[in-house]
């Protein structure tokens, strides 16, 4: 299944879709469009810093999810994303 977005580049398109890959697969996927967007979110801020490996740029993404959920899900869903994947 492919995630679309309107990106810069097709590789924030390939680390989105890596990234949504694996949480679907982990179940942490859901709801899709707020993690869809959380993640891209990450991964345009990460390319703008000059990382360009979509693996890379997939980890960065999943890992800011992952502690998203362990702060506190709902509120850091809605709040923009740092480089580091923090909340801003």
């Amino acid at each position: 299944m492919r995630y679309e977005i309107i990106a810069p580049v097709p590789l924030i398109q390939q680390s989105l879709d890596i990234a949504m890959q694996y949480l679907r697969r982990t179940g942490q996927a859901y709801p899709i469009s707020q993690t869809q967007n959380f993640c891209s979110d990450v991964i345009f801020e990460e390319w703008k810093t000059g990382l360009r490996h979509p693996v890379w740029l997939a980890n960065k993404a999943i890992v800011a999810l992952e502690r998203a959920r362990k702060a506190h899900w709902s509120r850091i869903l809605h709040e923009p994303v740092t480089a580091s994947g923090t909340k801003g």
